[in-house]
Order: structure tokens, then C-alpha cells, then sequence
């Protein structure tokens, strides 16, 4: 059993906790990060040939200059985006309802859509008017953080075929059945695109990452002088007033000054705090937030339509189908879906049967896929808070308990669930641990010559 002493841990290797590392090593801080997974990413994960040949998303994948953290990121490491084409350009729309299919052309119903979709998140921008600041309008966003998306849309005067596309497209977005999404997390969507729907289709699935979401992850893990420790779970996280002893489950013995947790918050609860965290942390860990939907790459063989998308309501298990490449004889397609704990990507039958409800017979070739609802690491998907949740918690899980400091895109003012936001918590969490160690006599002045000779050691 070793016992290793640093300024800064930081829990958790995705963008939040790669960027806490990277903020805090820039500024001469001793870093370690420990990561329970073999990589780094957390709930994003560019898998090389994911399908035969082909290098896929398996996670968090999309991007837009909507999103500042992200986007300055982009432009500080150079990297470059492509386009999904199924969202940017897509030719048909396939829509269900009342269990009948119906394939029009997608200027046909672009339209409708859109305007079926603004009507769920009508008054967003009276809540959510300077959308960094979420709770700039207390009362108001009280008021609607009573409902579900599903709420929203069972009170609107809108047809069954209406309501149906509404719920097909914001289950898919939210990564669960529409009752169990707070309207606030669409709200919050589409207040960041600047209260246009298109631009929010366009933010949240039309551009990624030519190289994949590593080339990012990677950028900022090189450029902390971090030591990087991978396949390290940690146990335990036990904290008084001379630092923090945290324990990982090999029994190892590390100390600090500070720590960053920068894990989803379905996963505090796996890990073991002296003192315990607050009642409200404890509680929302407990609830889970909603997010727990599959998604699932579908290679298919055929003379299909160029490009397409796809879209049922969230009682089926793939709810939400788009074109990602096109080929000579067939698609790659990305499938979404409500459930992933009972969506199994790898078996090609039950994806064949699910497509089958929503686009007809198809010839399936490949699939694959992840499911980050059974991952012990994540134990969900992207976060989408509860009815109540927003108001009761999201203040809280983003205060400091003691020397132990909170990051995750779970808990963003902004893009909450995504890369942005990850990032943007990563920088916080960064300023909040350098603001508290410079408070203190031992660590008033970081040795930069000390953090340099701890670069990291894997990737």
C-alpha cells in the first residue's frame, strides 16, 4: 500500500475532469486523475472500429459554436468537424402514430415539426432569458420545473399525430420517456440555441468531430501535466482539516489538499464519504437523473433513401433513426432509443424488429453499440434532470463540501449534459480549488518545477 501526496486529485477522466486537471496543472499545481475505465472520455467514447472498418461515436458526440467552452476549445487545439447528414440534410421523414407508419418528404413537414416542437418549450424565454444564469428567475422557473415534458404535451390543443411527434422527438432528446424529463431541460436547449429550433437541431446532433471526440479529450490530457492514472476506481473519498485521503479499491492510499469529483451523479453513491455528502446530494444520487436511453449503430444493406430520419413515439425501444454515411448499397445509421438498459445493440434481431416498427423491413449487416445505463461508471446517459429536480438540487451539487469540489457536465449552468458543459464545470471546479489552496500558507505560491516533473504516465 503506497501513500502519495499531491495538491490536487480530480475523480473522473472525462471533459470535466480533464479540464479541472489541465486548469490546475497550467497553474503549477501537483495533479493527479484517477479514472476507473481502461480510457479516458467517461460517457463519450470514440471506439475504433466500433463497426468493421468503421470508427464510431458510442456517446457524447456533437458540437456547435453555441456552445463557447467547447468551441474555444476547437479552436485552441485546431480540430476540425463534419456533419451528420442525416440532420443536415435529410430527404425523408418517417413518423409514427397510432402504431401506422407514414414516409413523407422532409420539406413537407419540416415546418410542422418545428412548430409542434417550439410549442412544448413556449415561455422558455421568460424563464431562461440569459440561459447561463438559470436561476437568474426563481419563481418562473419554479413554476415550470413542476412539469414533465410529457405534462407539456398532453396540455397542448394539438392533434394525437402532433402530440406523438412531439413526444417521439423530445423523448429521444432526453434520453427517456417523455413523463420523466422536467420541460426545463428542453427549455434549457432551446434558450441556449437562442430560442430557435432549427439552430437547436443543428447544436445538439448535426456536427462532431472529424478525428472523434478522442482528438479532443486527448488535446486537453496532453496539455495538463497531469499524472494520469488509468483502471483506478476509486473506494473511498475521506476528507478533514489537514486535506483528503482518497482510497482506491486496490487498497491504495493518496493524498491531497483538494479533490475534484467530476463524475456522473448517478455514480456518487458507489463511492464512500467521510463526512458523508449533503442530505441533498445523497438524495439526488439516490433518484438518478433521467437519462438512461440506448444508442445504436445499425449498418444496413439496400437501396434506401438519401438521407433520411426516422421518429415513434417513446413506447418503443428505437424511438429516434437518422442517416450517418452513405454507401454505393446501404447506410450507417445512428438509432436512439428510451431504454437502454433493455435495448441490447449487439443483437441485431431485436434491432431489426425495433426499425421495422418505424421504417419498414430492413436488411441489417452490423450493429453495435454501448450501454452506459448498465455501465457501472456511469450508470446512465447524457444528464436530463426530473420534474423538480433543477430547483432542488442543481445549486447544491455544484457547492463545495469541505476541501471536495464538484465538476461534471451533470451539473453545467449551460449545456447541461453536454461536452460544453462538462467543460465549463472543469473550469469552475479549476478556480474554485485554486482559490480555496491559495487561501492557504502551505500553498500560496504553487511549485511550477514540481508539477512539471509529474506529467502524466498513460493515456
Amino acid at each position: 500500500m503506497s501513500n502519495k501526496s499531491y495538491d490536487v486529485i480530480v475523480i473522473g477522466g472525462g471533459f470535466a475532469g480533464v479540464t479541472a486537471a489541465r486548469e490546475l496543472g497550467r497553474q503549477g499545481y501537483k495533479v493527479a486523475l484517477l479514472e476507473g475505465r481502461d480510457r479516458l472520455g467517461g460517457r463519450t467514447w470514440y471506439k475504433d472500429d466500433a463497426l468493421p472498418g468503421y470508427s464510431l461515436e458510442l456517446g457524447g458526440t456533437w458540437v456547435h459554436w453555441f456552445q463557447p467552452h467547447v468551441y474555444s476549445e476547437i479552436t485552441r487545439y485546431g480540430l476540425q468537424l463534419v456533419e451528420t447528414v442525416g440532420v443536415s440534410g435529410p430527404e425523408l421523414a418517417a413518423t409514427v402514430t397510432g402504431g401506422k407508419q407514414s414516409i413523407r418528404k422532409y420539406d413537407e413537414v419540416a415546418d410542422s415539426i418545428n412548430a409542434v416542437m417550439e410549442k412544448v418549450v413556449a415561455g422558455a424565454r421568460e424563464v431562461f432569458d440569459r440561459p447561463f444564469e438559470p436561476f437568474l428567475h426563481p419563481e418562473a422557473l419554479a413554476e415550470v420545473d413542476k412539469l414533465s415534458i410529457q405534462d407539456r404535451i398532453d396540455s397542448l390543443d394539438i392533434s394525437q399525430e402532433e402530440k406523438d411527434l412531439a413526444n417521439g422527438l423530445w423523448g429521444a432528446m432526453g434520453s427517456a420517456p417523455c413523463n420523466e424529463v422536467g420541460v426545463v431541460a428542453a427549455m434549457r436547449w432551446y434558450a441556449l440555441s437562442d430560442f430557435n429550433i432549427g439552430t437547436m437541431f443543428d447544436a445538439v446532433g448535426r456536427y462532431k468531430f472529424k478525428d472523434g471526440t478522442r482528438s479532443l479529450i486527448e488535446a486537453i490530457a496532453d496539455d495538463s501535466l497531469a499524472e494520469i492514472r488509468l483502471s483506478t476506481p476509486v473506494a473511498s473519498v475521506e476528507q478533514n482539516d489537514e486535506g483528503v485521503r482518497v482510497v482506491t479499491r486496490d487498497g491504495e492510499v493518496l493524498q491531497a489538499s483538494g479533490v475534484v469529483m467530476a463524475v456522473p451523479i448517478n455514480t456518487l453513491g458507489s463511492i464512500k464519504f467521510t463526512p458523508e455528502l449533503s442530505p441533498g446530494k445523497r438524495t439526488v444520487s439516490a433518484e438518478r437523473q433521467a437519462g438512461r436511453g440506448s444508442k445504436v449503430w445499425v449498418r444496413v444493406r439496400g437501396n434506401l433513401p438519401k438521407p433520411f430520419f426516422a421518429v415513434a413515439p417513446d413506447n418503443h425501444l428505437i424511438n429516434y433513426v437518422v442517416t450517418d454515411k452513405i454507401f454505393d448499397d446501404g447506410q450507417i445509421l445512428i438509432a436512439f432509443g428510451p431504454d437502454g438498459a433493455n435495448t441490447d445493440a449487439s443483437n441485431a434481431g431485436m434491432v431489426r424488429e425495433e426499425l421495422g416498427k418505424i421504417f419498414g423491413d430492413l436488411e441489417i449487416v452490423e450493429t453495435t453499440g454501448h450501454n452506459w445505463a448498465n455501465d457501472e461508471f456511469s450508470q446512465g446517459t447524457w444528464s436530463m434532470f426530473r420534474p423538480g429536480q433543477t430547483v432542488a438540487y442543481l445549486s447544491e451539487l455544484q457547492q463545495a463540501e469541505g476541501r471536495v469540489f464538484f465538476a461534471g457536465s451533470d451539473i453545467a449552468n449551460g449545456w447541461n449534459g453536454f461536452i460544453d458543459g462538462a467543460i465549463e464545470s472543469g473550469i469552475r471546479a479549476g478556480r474554485e480549488v485554486h482559490t480555496q489552496l491559495l487561501s492557504t500558507s502551505s500553498h500560496s505560491a504553487p511549485a511550477s518545477d514540481t508539477a512539471h516533473s509529474h506529467r502524466k504516465t498513460s493515456i
